[in-house]
């Protein structure tokens, strides 16, 4: 590492250090302020979809007894958020749909990374159809679109089933950018959920964006270094002029399901990156502010306590001492996903399945 990126880590710490003994800009609870979505001037506004989703995630932990559960806890209760008056009963699932799953930045640089694997074989004991598409975990989302596009197109979807696409942290970015990029395979797909999605970027990004730069030449097999461009595409300016440049297709339905955790409940390797974003804002999940990860005109299904990696993976189990944190907080991920597929098969029976378009792949 030469001298200058040590001067710039050393640098970095000491602003990390100063901010962390600095006072807040802003004091608040949760329950003080409603949802807000940060939002390029011309994109649709983000609906308010918490009364339903909170009915489904507790009654989904109720029906399965799932031990240690606290519904009211584990799904933040924002200011202004409704309630059900006579909410319906849990509806059926739906094992017609094919769900691909997108992960996030250098995911596959770590064998641990994988998404929500204690939830995965339940759901296909169910009947449903779940894989990953192995993304570049180095590469920007305009490389990695292609690899989206393929995995949808290879795709096999019953004429009465449903494709939904769910991307955690900079996998959301990705989505988007194979939904602008292939518009022949948009019909193909019918809902797209964000799962602390990198929407607008991230502070932290712009921060820590020199560490991605000194490691871009750094050897692997396991982690190719793709096209380098991952550190660029999280930061909030990139993310903002995609965002000003591009509208996401009206045929597609999308839902956003954010995080937020107390500066206790965060894993402790994200403490770098955590106290600066506390500064900014104390809704943040170690990673990302509140405000920044709700899709354009999506349907917001709620905000869950959970930090940026307990939200999807399972560091904390396998790695308890760096992404464990002082609060001994765990996070059920099988539920949330389990709850999230619930929604997205009563949602998708409201409208029929899109007709593809001519000449696109029937998968296979």
């Amino acid at each position: 590492m030469s001298f200058s990126t040590c001067l710039r880590a050393l640098l970095a710490s000491l602003a990390l250090a100063l901010a962390a003994c600095a006072s807040p800009l802003l004091h608040y609870q949760a329950s003080d302020i409603p949802p807000l979505q940060l939002a390029v001037v011309g994109q649709p506004p983000v609906q308010d979809g918490r009364a339903r989703f909170r009915t489904l995630f507790c009654g989904l932990a109720a029906h399965e007894q799932t031990p240690g559960v606290d519904c009211g806890k584990l799904l933040v209760s924002l200011a202004a958020e409704p309630r059900e008056e006579d909410p319906a009963p849990l509806p059926p699932h739906d094992p017609r749909m094919r769900i691909l799953l997108v992960p996030g930045g250098v995911a596959e640089c770590f064998e641990d990374a994988e998404l929500f694997p204690e939830a995965i074989p339940r759901l296909r004991a169910l009947g449903y159809s779940v894989n990953t598409v192995r993304v570049s975990g180095r590469s920007s989302s305009a490389a990695n679109a292609w690899r989206i596009a393929a995995a949808v197109a290879r795709t096999s979807v019953p004429p009465d089933g449903r494709l939904v696409l769910m991307g955690y942290s900079k996998g959301a970015a990705d989505i988007m950018e194979f939904l602008v990029q292939y518009p022949s395979l948009v019909p193909r797909v019918h809902a797209v959920v964000s799962i602390a999605g990198s929407v607008n970027g991230s502070p932290a990004a712009n921060r820590y964006a020199f560490v991605y730069q000194a490691l871009k030449d750094w050897p692997s097999k396991r982690c190719p270094p793709g096209d380098r461009g991952i550190a660029q595409d999280l930061k909030r300016e990139a993310r903002m002029k995609w965002l000003a440049r591009h509208k996401l297709p009206d045929s597609v339905r999308y839902f956003s399901v954010g995080s937020m955790a107390p500066e206790e409940e965060v894993a402790r390797a994200m403490a770098p990156l955590e106290a600066p974003l506390r500064y900014m804002d104390p809704l943040n999940d170690g990673q990302l502010l509140f405000s920044d990860q709700l899709l354009p005109g999506s349907e917001l299904l709620g905000y869950v306590r959970a930090d940026h990696w307990a939200v999807a993976l399972p560091l904390q189990e396998r790695w308890p001492i760096l992404a464990g944190n002082s609060a001994g907080a765990h996070f059920p991920r099988g539920l949330l996903l389990e709850a999230i597929v619930l929604r997205m098969a009563e949602a998708l029976r409201e409208r029929p399945p899109a007709r593809e378009a001519p000449g696109t792949p029937s998968g296979g």
